[in-house]
């Protein structure tokens, strides 16, 4: 894009043997041409008559759909101009008279730029593409698999009561509870999707944050009472926040549920209750074994490192711990794991703070 003929005509010289040339010779044919023209590379007369190279810059830059190399082309060499150019949004300078093998040069690095971010942006498409099917697989499996595993649960409950023999009630009570853990995984997936979505509604009402902790304990007492563990809860001071009850409770029931797996048998799992920063701090603490510090930013996160998984895999089940996390911050809060002195790991579960 230049005002001068001769100018235009030396670019194309240079550039035609190998590249597609389209001459502009002012602001309103190059906006013309960058609207009908698949263009890749501009170079721009930063004095072009009646327009400012350096406002057609800036408009160009703010109106390019992805990465659009824009190369200067001034007599002038002064600091100001350069700095104003790279304000705008420039890519690069040329100074005339333009040298030929630099403007090939230029000229060829900026096109090899442009090509690896259409790359990059088709890969990225591609993800979230991949992304979006995953999540619809998801919860097809979910909403697919709920109504049949509901019926193997009855089924399972009404045999255990029928059977006499106690080996055989034994077996059916560790085939409920297996069943019983895969409606909590699915029961997990589906919230997660949901509030990733906005899909579930939150219901705040002031509620007790003690009353969602003893909720939770008494869902998991059965998990305790298997391994002969004793939940010891300690309330320093109980709160009352805005909650979704029942989405507090199963995230309480998660943290629960993995510290009763990860410590030794006939060891405690400790509650403790206390406030934080204005809101309500749930702390559970094991005396599993410890996660190391690289792994812990981690555990939390949807899709953390196979390192990471194949270390706490019994600390969180399914998206147990994720689902922790998106609760915490629909409440205002957030979820960290430290070590607990003595050995062993707590979670912390802060809300409204």
């Amino acid at each position: 894009m230049d005002d001068e003929p001769v100018c235009r005509e030396l670019v194309r010289a240079y550039l035609e043997p190998n590249h597609r040339v389209i001459e502009a010779a002012g602001a309103d044919d190059a906006r013309s041409a960058l609207a009908t023209e698949p263009v890749d590379v501009v170079l721009l007369d930063i004095g072009l008559e009646g327009a400012n190279g350096i406002d057609v810059c800036r408009e160009i830059k703010s109106k390019a759909a992805g990465f659009l190399p824009v190369l200067l082309v001034t007599g002038r060499g002064d600091r100001e101009s350069r700095t104003a150019g790279l304000e705008a949004g420039a890519d690069d300078f040329l100074c005339k008279p333009v040298d030929r093998r630099e403007l090939e040069l230029r000229v060829a690095m900026f096109l090899r730029i442009r090509e690896q971010e259409r790359l990059v942006r088709r890969q990225v498409e591609e993800l979230q593409r991949l992304d979006a099917l995953k999540d619809d697989l998801v919860s097809f499996i979910v909403h697919d698999l709920r109504n049949p595993l509901a019926s193997i649960l009855a089924f399972l409950a009404i045999l255990q009561e029928e059977l006499a023999d106690p080996v055989q009630r034994e077996d059916v009570a560790s085939a409920l509870h297996s069943a019983g853990r895969l409606r909590e995984m699915l029961e997990d997936m589906l919230k997660v999707r949901q509030l990733e979505e906005g899909g579930m509604a939150v219901e705040l009402r002031p509620r007790s944050i003690a009353a969602a902790i003893r909720d939770a304990m008494a869902s998991v007492a059965g998990a305790a009472r298997e391994r002969r563990q004793e939940l010891r809860l300690e309330v320093e001071r109980d709160v009352e926040l805005p909650l979704d009850h029942k989405l507090v409770v199963r995230a309480i029931e998660n943290l629960l549920l993995g510290a009763i797996r990860c410590s030794p048998p006939g060891e405690a799992v400790a509650i403790r209750l206390g406030p934080a920063d204005g809101g309500a701090a749930v702390e559970v603490s094991d005396r599993g074994e410890a996660i190391p510090d690289g792994l812990i930013p981690g555990i939390f996160d949807k899709f953390g490192s196979l390192d990471a998984r194949r270390r706490v895999v019994r600390r969180g089940q399914g998206m147990g711990l994720y689902l922790v996390r998106l609760v915490a911050a629909a409440h205002r809060g957030c979820v960290s794991a430290h070590d607990r002195a003595g050995g062993g790991t707590t979670l912390r579960l802060v809300l409204g703070g």
